[in-house]
């Protein structure tokens, strides 16, 4: 009996089985890519544009509230922004104790003392904060304030409220229109749509403070001492419009110039104006916005 040879030294069945093995296995690799590296990738593309639309739409809202100013008899107009949360949340803290200001100074009339423009330690101004993950888009006192995972807080919208520039000869102005935001604690998060309800309630203009007049006379000296939790962010803000009005930053208490000292959540802004004479003339103002969301 003849015994069959036809396989005998044939490697097609072993090779293909070979070839599928390794095809699974490419697969299999690929896949595994795709959620070690893509999926991530993809997540923070979308993390990404959900804190720029953030920025957007806090820059939006900036405008809103800049647009409720006073002084105005009876129910002040009102402005709603509307916010994509992506996933986020919003909560408006007003009133909080953790972001305030105070503005104190030396004026003509009284040279030797100084002068607080807020009763008690400061106004307490509050702000509005969107949150994702460890990325947070901040609202406060008129300034849109950025602060990522890594890194220090920064201001990517400045504030239209608060200017310093110079004036005629060696005089400086200082105009600040303090925006304290009312009202009650108030969030929401999600992945929906939310509603940011701005209301004008008062003006308050204090060019005459308790008889300590601010704008109406040259002041000596003036300092502004704000208490944040982005405080690092104002510091740069103030330092640049300092800067940009012709005075010089000093590392000490000086004369002339302006000097920034920088405590836990506290920056103070010493301002000694360009000689040393009565050339800062200050103006001080309070806006108080209602917000609540939804």
């Amino acid at each position: 009996m003849k015994h069959s040879t036809g396989f005998i030294g044939c490697d097609g069945a072993v090779a293909t089985t070979v070839g599928v093995i390794l095809v699974i296995a490419i697969a299999t690799t690929m896949i595994a890519a795709i959620y070690a590296v893509g999926v991530p990738m993809l997540a923070d593309a979308r993390h990404n544009v959900n804190i720029q639309n953030a920025q957007h739409y806090f820059g939006i809202l900036q405008s809103d509230i800049s647009d409720l100013k006073g002084p105005l008899s009876g129910v002040g107009p009102s402005r709603r922004t509307t916010v994509n949360l992506g996933g986020g949340t919003i909560a408006i803290m007003p009133d909080t104790p953790t972001t305030k200001i105070q503005v104190s100074f030396k004026n003509e009339t009284q040279p030797h003392d100084y002068y607080d423009v807020f009763t008690g330690t400061g106004l307490c101004v509050g702000n509005i904060e969107y949150t994702l993950e460890d990325d947070t888009i901040i609202y406060e006192n008129g300034a849109v304030i950025s602060r990522f995972s890594f890194g220090n807080p920064i201001i990517t919208s400045r504030p239209n409220n608060i200017f310093i520039a110079p004036a005629d000869g060696d005089n400086i102005i200082v105009h600040l229109r303090v925006i304290k935001l009312g009202g009650d604690l108030s969030s929401t998060g999600g992945s929906g749509t939310a509603y940011i309800n701005s209301r004008f309630v008062e003006f308050d203009n204090k060019t005459d403070f308790k008889d300590k007049p601010v704008a109406t006379t040259p002041c000596k000296t003036v300092t502004i001492n704000i208490t944040s939790e982005y405080h690092q962010a104002w510091e740069r803000f103030f330092e640049g419009e300092l800067t940009g009005a012709g005075l010089t930053k000093k590392t000490s208490p000086s004369n002339t110039g302006f000097y920034i000292d920088t405590s836990g959540n506290v920056v103070t802004i010493y301002i000694y104006g360009k000689t040393t004479g009565y050339d800062i003339f200050l103006s001080v103002h309070e806006t108080i916005i209602e917000s609540s969301v939804s």
